[in-house]
């Protein structure tokens, strides 16, 4: 299975963090991170409340196509 792009974002990330000793950026990458975890739990709630819908056959698999549903 590949990355989303949450997961690539927040690699990247990390990867800066663990480079970096100026506490000030540090502080900033750690709250991207934190920002990043909320939009991810939220795209979340959101795919499966949309799972959870009814909708016809065509918008299910338009929403599939946008990547929304699984």
């Amino acid at each position: 299975m590949g990355y989303t792009t949450g997961e690539r974002a927040a690699e990247l990330i990390n990867g800066v963090l663990q480079e970096t000793d100026d506490d000030e950026q540090r502080f900033k990458l750690r709250t991207a991170l934190q920002l990043l975890d909320m939009i991810q739990e939220q795209h979340e709630v959101a795919g499966q409340a949309l799972a959870d819908s009814e909708l016809d056959e065509g918008t299910r698999e338009n929403l599939r196509g946008l990547g929304y549903l699984e």
